[in-house]
């Protein structure tokens, strides 16, 4: 039941569950553990996950292979690489899922350059790598802009260890030269390919026209990716906020259009925060919530004070045809402001603020992150649909590569 809980995305039931089986003297074993590992690293609770940690360490299972590269994957995920990287280091014995594990940890939280050194240390220990171990490099070397570095692995990968890229090692190629602003060269490499791009590889370019704002190439690449997945409302969404970005509102409407005909649902931006043991939900624009008056104040006084020290707000990421003030407003009701400004009222003062969002978060999002971070003292963890993003002191682990 706790495994069926977590994979069906009942994941604060299968958390639930777990602590009634124990509660009831029922001894969990290394499968159940397993699965609520799981349930913890999907929903983001630390807290949870934490809990389970202890569980663990008091039946002395510490030490079992299994146990452990399940806790590293939930520490990874729930955005604490400190507990992660604790749990790797003092484990007795490590396999090739124990160092895949910690290297795609520390590429989703953008230290490429620490992935890179454990999968090179892995090598030295005589641990010979796999696609998944090239596939949790490449994407470490993507999310922190080191295209040398990847081109290099991609490589070794073939030459050395005579490995034939999948799908899924030319998508991380891709995204890496999507992301750092390569993306004719993106576009020359999908056409070379011998084997036939799907459309996460033309989406992953995709996403790279929308940070880099080329919305003629855009264009191009949407034809491929509508051909492939013609149901995908992702990809008419990603078009439209391109389009939105550059004010085409013409575009934007006939896409939306587009997107009613064909009946394609686009999924809302949600945001969810865990303070006390509680979950507390967000989603654009929600007045539900009780505190979120006080929120809304505090988000007026933090952007007050980043146009005082010469911020202005990013007006194009309001993906609407608008006034500035109307612009201003939308941006305010954004998910992850709503969620972040709960923690920073509800955390005692020094608190890590850890934030889970299911879509990727925007640009004036992830400013006022930044700002919110230098003035309140706070280290801010967001992770979004495909990144852990760390603010402190007004800079993010990113560096712009998410």
């Amino acid at each position: 039941m706790i495994q069926a809980y977590s994979r069906s995305g009942l994941l604060h039931d299968a958390i639930r569950l777990f602590h009634e089986m124990t509660s009831s003297g029922t001894k969990p074993d290394i499968f159940t553990l397993s699965a609520v590992l799981h349930a913890c690293a999907s929903s983001g609770s630390l807290e949870s996950g934490k809990s389970v940690h202890n569980y663990i360490t008091g039946q002395g299972l510490e030490s079992n292979l299994f146990v452990c590269n399940a806790l590293m994957d939930m520490y990874a995920k729930c955005g604490s690489m400190e507990d992660a990287s604790l749990v790797f280091s003092q484990m007795p014995v490590k396999d090739i899922i124990s160092w895949n594990t910690i290297i795609a940890g520390y590429g989703m939280h953008g230290f490429g350059k620490e992935a890179i050194r454990a999968f090179e240390e892995m090598r030295r220990d005589g641990i010979k790598p796999d696609g998944v171990s090239f596939i949790s490099v490449l994407y470490a070397c993507s999310h922190s802009g080191l295209v040398n570095e990847g081109w290099r692995f991609f490589n070794i990968m073939q030459k050395e260890c005579k490995i034939e890229p999948s799908l899924e090692h030319y998508a991380c190629m891709v995204d890496l030269l999507s992301r750092s602003g390569k993306l004719q060269m993106a576009y020359e490499f999908i056409k070379g390919m011998p084997i036939k791009p799907d459309a996460t590889i033309w989406g992953a370019l995709l996403c790279g026209c929308r940070i880099h704002h080329d919305v003629k190439l855009a264009e191009r690449v949407a034809e491929h990716v509508f051909e492939l997945e013609p149901e995908n409302a992702r990809y008419y969404v990603l078009l439209a906020n391109i389009y939105a970005e550059a004010e085409k509102w013409e575009e934007v409407k006939e896409l939306r259009v587009k997107i009613g005909r064909r009946g394609l649902k686009k999924h809302p931006g949600c945001s969810w925060i865990e303070v006390k043991g509680k979950v507390h939900v967000f989603v654009a624009k929600d007045g539900s919530h009780p505190e979120v008056r006080k929120i809304e104040a505090l988000l007026r006084k933090v952007r007050e004070g980043m146009k005082k020290e010469g911020f202005s707000p990013k007006l194009r990421y309001a993906l609407m045809n608008g006034d500035d003030l109307e612009k201003e407003m939308a941006l305010c009701g954004h998910s992850e402001k709503l969620a972040m400004g709960f923690g920073i009222l509800n955390l005692p003062p020094g608190k890590t603020v850890r934030v889970m969002k299911n879509l990727r978060v925007c640009r004036d999002c992830h400013e006022m992150a930044k700002f919110m971070s230098k003035t309140t003292g706070r280290e801010i963890i967001l992770r979004d649909s495909n990144f852990f993003h760390h603010f402190k002191d007004g800079s993010c682990s990113c560096r712009g590569f998410w």
